[in-house]
C-alpha cells in the first residue's frame, strides 16, 4: 500500500478522462467549475465525469494506520429533453455502463505495485445510484473507498510545545 492524496486522487482521475475513448469532459470537486464549464461555449460535453466526494478518516492500530477515503463520482449526460423519459432511463443505462468501465480500470490500477493506487481498491464499497442533476442532466453517482497507508507522526519541528507535552 502507498499514500495517497486529495490531488493525486484528482490528478488520477482527470487523467481517466483523457485517457478513456468514452468520456468526454472532468469536473473536479467544486460546483463553480461545474458552473464555469457549463458556462462556456457549447457548454459541457458529455458523457462527463464529475468528483463530487472526498472524506479520509483513519482505521487500524498504533503500529498499522490505514487512510479510508470515500470517493464519489458521477457520469452524467445532459441536454435531455425534461419529457423524454425514455431517453432519461437509457442515459443511466449508459451512464452505469461506463461507471463500470471506470471502476474496472480502478481495479486494474490497484493491482499494478508501480501505481500509486496500488492494493488499495475496496470493490465491496462500491454504490451506484442513479441520479437526476437538472431537468435535462441524468446518469449515476458512484460512491466507493481507497485504504492506503497512512503516517501518523508528529513532526517537533511543527509545534512550539513538544518539549513540553510527551517525553
Amino acid at each position: 500500500m502507498k499514500e495517497n492524496s486529495y490531488i493525486q486522487i484528482k490528478d488520477y482521475f482527470e487523467n481517466l478522462v483523457e485517457q478513456s475513448n468514452f468520456l468526454n469532459e472532468f469536473v473536479a470537486f467544486f460546483e463553480r467549475e461545474w458552473t464555469s464549464k457549463k458556462a462556456k461555449v457549447g457548454g459541457i460535453a458529455a458523457p462527463i465525469l464529475a468528483l463530487f466526494r472526498y472524506e479520509m478518516g483513519f482505521e487500524g492500530n498504533d503500529q498499522n494506520t490505514i487512510a479510508v477515503r470515500k470517493l464519489g463520482f458521477a457520469i452524467t449526460f445532459n441536454k435531455i429533453p425534461a419529457g423524454d423519459f425514455p431517453a432519461q432511463y437509457n442515459a443511466i443505462y449508459e451512464a452505469e455502463k461506463l461507471a463500470v468501465k471506470v471502476l474496472s480500470r480502478i481495479r486494474i490500477d490497484s493491482s499494478n505495485p508501480e501505481h500509486f493506487l496500488y492494493n488499495s481498491f475496496m470493490k465491496e464499497t462500491v454504490e451506484i445510484k442513479p441520479v437526476e442533476l437538472s431537468s435535462s442532466d441524468f446518469g449515476v453517482d458512484v460512491l466507493f473507498s481507497l485504504k492506503n497507508k497512512q503516517i501518523l507522526k508528529v513532526d517537533t519541528a511543527d509545534w512550539k510545545d513538544m518539549d513540553h507535552v510527551c517525553k
